[in-house]
């Protein structure tokens, strides 16, 4: 299977790109490819008691089900003119089994998700409960059911200010991805075009792979809080200090504009 490494699914330790950073990078590896010409890719939740997976993607593109074992066990074509697609499954699957599903496009790109299936909720945990421990459950599962629907960093994301300095990330599959370091208004352009790729370790903690023009490769995470804000962290998930050109380094919370 051909991968692209463009720069991964999935939802970040940071940036000395082009030799202007303050924290020391890692080896580039992508799992999931998001790169300018890949097709994009939605897919609805997945039950035990599902017989298919259903999703929108880019129109055309052909759909394929992996087991957990990467084992193709289904496959089908989005539609050409609304991108719906329909993949029926040989059997339904057991709650908590990982599928893999790809949306291969004919230039040879491709992008994958891999899928959690989910227990089917029965009549009495449906019902609602008055107890302090159930409306904490309900508070975390709406905040699961936001960070699911994650599907891309694509668009532009604005830092808070700190000591009078802010970041600006944007993520096109187009142009790739583009950092900028502003001092007021002043604006650095720290990374121009530079090719990426996301590998969702979870729904909420990215894997950012980056390649510069110049050839330059780096790695940093990304941890949401939602599907409009995230921070950066290390590769265990820990907030980190990150900063990039001369920005000072701090902690710096990135909402979607």
């Amino acid at each position: 299977m051909k991968k692209l490494v463009v720069l991964s699914g999935s939802l970040i330790a940071a940036f000395s790109l082009l030799g202007a950073g303050a924290v020391t990078q890692t080896q580039a590896s992508a799992k999931t490819t998001i790169a300018a010409g890949s097709p994009s890719l939605s897919i609805n939740k997945i039950y035990s008691n599902s017989t298919s997976v259903t999703g929108k993607a880019s129109k055309g593109v052909k759909i394929v089900v992996e087991n957990s074992k990467k084992k193709q066990i289904a496959s089908s074509t989005a539609s050409k003119t609304t991108g719906k697609y329909t993949v029926k499954l040989p059997a339904k699957q057991k709650a908590a089994t990982k599928l893999y599903v790809y949306a291969k496009a004919s230039n040879g790109h491709y992008l994958y998700r891999i899928m959690n299936v989910q227990a089917v909720a029965s009549k009495t945990t449906a019902k609602k409960s008055v107890s302090t421990k159930a409306a904490a459950h309900s508070t975390s599962a709406k905040k699961a059911s936001k960070s699911s629907s994650l599907k891309t960093p694509t668009g532009t994301w604005q830092s808070n200010s700190y000591k009078g300095w802010s970041l600006k990330y944007t993520f096109s599959q187009k142009t790739g991805l583009n950092e900028y370091a502003y001092q007021g208004k002043k604006a650095t352009h720290v990374l121009a075009n530079a090719r990426y790729s996301v590998d969702a370790k979870t729904p909420t903690f990215w894997k950012i792979n980056v390649k510069a023009k110049g050839g330059a490769k780096s790695t940093f995470y990304m941890s949401f809080k939602g599907s409009k804000q995230f921070v950066l962290v290390n590769s265990k998930n820990q907030a980190v200090k990150t900063s990039i050109g001369k920005a000072p380094a701090g902690h710096y919370t990135f909402n979607l504009k």
